[in-house]
This record gives C-alpha cells, structure tokens and sequence, in this order.
C-alpha cells in the first residue's frame, strides 16, 4: 500500500521535478513576484517609450532628405532647412530623454498600486507632456531666433508628434475648471483657463527678421515656454490636491467621524 501511495506521488510531482529542472526557468517567480514589479515594468515601457520618440523624432526630422522635401527651393531655403534639420536632430536627444529620465524615476517607485496608478502614473504623464512641450518650444524659439538673425526660414520641427500632449500636461486643471464649470464660479474657471492656457501657436512667427514684430515674435516664443512651465507645475499641485482630497473622502467613508470628534 505504501508502495503504491509512493508512485502515486511520484507521479502527480512529476511536473514540479520536471519543471525544476528546466534549463533557464525563472518564468513561476517572474509572474508570481510581479506585483512588486509593476513599478520597473511601467518604467521599461517608459524607456521603450523614449526610444520609439527618438526614432519619430529623427525620421520626421530628416525625411525631406527622401520625400523630395528640397524640390523648388533656392540656395538660402536648401541652407535654412539644412539648419533646421541640424536643430531638430540635436533636440531629438534630450526631448527622449525627458521621457527615459521620467520612466527611470517611476521604475524605481515604492508606492502601494492604488497610489502608483492614481497618483505617480498621472504625475509622470503630465511632467512628461510638460517637459516635452516646454523642450519642444525652446527648440522652436531657438529656430526662431536664428531666422531672425540670419534671415533665413529655419525649417523643421515636429509636426503632429506633440497631438494630445497639451490635454496629457493640463489633467488636472482640466478636472478643476470642469468642476468650478458647474459652480457659480464658471467665469473664474474661464478666466483662470484663459490665463494658463494661452494659444501660443503663432509664437515665433510675428514678423520678419531684423523687424520690431519679428523681435517681439522671438521674445514671446521664449515666454510661451515659460508659460508651459507653470502650467506644468500648477497642474502637478492641482492634481496632488485632488488625490489628496479624495484619499481624504475614501479613509472618512471607510471610517466616518464628526469633525469635532477630537474635542
């Protein structure tokens, strides 16, 4: 009876021994310990992230070398578009590195998963888009401010690569103004709007070289970073209310007391 209880075990461990004799065979910790690994998973697509970035970045930068991007232009476009391609490369590296220093930043996080997905996840994003956007301005004013001083049309830039970055990096005054939008204090939300998100699509591009209106183009692309700076930074206070605020809600509702419980 032992004998047969013996082989029965044998045989039903069998796959444990086979499996633990398996060459390489790190796959049952790798999934089994991957609640603590969430944190570094999120920062490897980050960086694969980053990498990708760069690769856009370089190949919309350079495609006029291919896509007959040259054809009708004379000597001083060809130089001014050379130009902009040589600004456009070089940004391409720290504008990815922006993102690869943010994913690095997360990966090393030692936050629960309620506050990694709800609170450093959204934060990232939205330093991310703000860094992103704010590189990518002072590219564009630097382009701008050597047309003006050489009088050349410096061409490049990124085209529809920065879409949907300006709603990533305005999350949580977005939740702000649409809460304030349903309150008696809508005309303050447009107003505080209006302030913090100023049209800057024309920055750079307010007159012609060596001109009082192409100066004051230049001077307001610098100060259209500046502006996506403090966007930055007020949306990440903003945001961290928010979570503190609901944090707040949900440890009451868990546990309700009176304000004056403590007296």
């Amino acid at each position: 009876m032992d004998k047969i209880k013996d082989i029965f075990n044998m045989v039903v461990d069998s796959p444990n021994m086979v499996n633990s004799k398996l060459p390489w065979n790190s796959w049952n910790s790798c999934i089994e310990e991957s609640e603590n690994s969430i944190a570094g998973w999120i920062g490897k697509i980050f960086s694969v992230g980053a990498f990708l970035f760069l690769l856009g970045i370089l190949y919309s930068t350079l495609s006029p070398l291919w896509n007959g991007g040259f054809d009708g232009m004379d000597a001083m476009g060809i130089i001014g578009m050379l130009i902009g391609m040589l600004l456009w490369t070089y940004a391409a590296f720290p504008i990815s590195k922006i993102v690869s220093n943010v994913g690095d930043n997360l990966g090393t996080s030692k936050s629960g998963i309620i506050h990694l997905i709800f609170l450093d996840l959204p934060i990232s994003i939205i330093k991310v888009a703000g860094y992103v956007l704010a590189m990518v301005g002072l590219f564009g004013a630097i382009g701008a401010t050597l047309s003006f001083v050489t009088t050349l049309n410096i061409g490049g830039g990124l085209g529809n690569m920065t879409a949907g970055l300006v709603e990533m990096a305005s999350m949580g005054t977005s939740a702000l103004f649409g809460m304030l939008s349903d309150s008696p204090a809508y005309a303050i939300a447009d107003a505080m709007d209006a302030v913090l998100n100023p049209d800057l699509s024309m920055l750079g591009n307010g007159g012609d070289a060596w001109t009082i209106a192409g100066a004051m183009g230049v001077f307001a692309a610098f100060i259209g970073v500046l502006f996506t700076l403090i966007n930055l930074y007020i949306n990440i206070v903003i945001y961290k209310f928010f979570f503190g605020l609901v944090s707040t809600l949900v440890n009451w509702i868990k546990g309700p007391y009176l304000p004056f419980k403590s007296l």
